[in-house]
């Protein structure tokens, strides 16, 4: 059955592929749980590169956010003999581990703040919205709720995170910044297919 009007065919997984995704699910919201952290809790050295207040609270909520959807996604990861779940969370083959890297060494916080709500957090929100709409509820209902969940969340990040850093030069630099995460995702195969925003 060929996908109508753009909208994915759903489509079985198996216990392997589906955690494949979970884990690495996970690895993506425990690091961006840890990039919003430092974000939150750094010193104001460079005044001019440092978030200000505004940006401070919403990177701890960021964080608290992604530290929560970590734990569900690993609530998620199935449990089999000889397999030990924790070992299923880990950086999805390709680019992305190493952009995040370099986001994190990022020295203007709010230009990694502006990458994080202009092409990870979006980025990361077609990835839930792709697998939602290819998943089989009978298989994965509880992987669609958390999917549905974690989108919600994002769509208010990325509008808040907007609000925070649009027009100003760190947002320019956050954008191209951004253009290694479109090619980090795509290259990132184990995601759902979802084309670039």
């Amino acid at each position: 059955m060929a996908e109508a009007a753009g909208v994915p065919e759903r489509r079985w997984r198996g216990i392997d592929e589906l955690a494949r995704l979970v884990g690495a699910y996970g690895w993506v919201e425990h690091r961006i749980f840890q990039l919003t952290g430092v974000w939150a809790s750094a010193p104001s050295e460079g005044a001019d590169a440092a978030p200000g207040p505004a940006l401070r609270v919403w990177c701890a909520a960021v964080s608290r956010h992604h530290g929560e959807v970590a734990g569900r996604w690993a609530e998620r990861l199935p449990v089999r003999a000889g397999i030990d779940p924790a070992a299923l969370v880990v950086a999805p083959v390709g680019p992305l581990a190493g952009a995040l890297d370099a986001l994190e060494a990022e020295p203007d916080q709010r230009a990694a703040v502006a990458a994080l709500v202009e092409t990870v957090l979006p980025r990361l929100e077609l990835t839930y919205v792709a697998h939602l709409a290819s998943a089989v509820p009978v298989c994965e209902a509880p992987v669609m709720d958390t999917l549905a969940g974690a989108q919600r969340l994002l769509r208010g990040e990325i509008r808040g995170g907007r609000a925070l850093v649009e027009g100003s030069a760190a947002h320019r630099r956050g954008v191209e910044l951004g253009e290694v995460f479109e090619r980090a995702f795509e290259e990132s195969r184990i995601f759902p297919a979802v084309c670039p925003s």
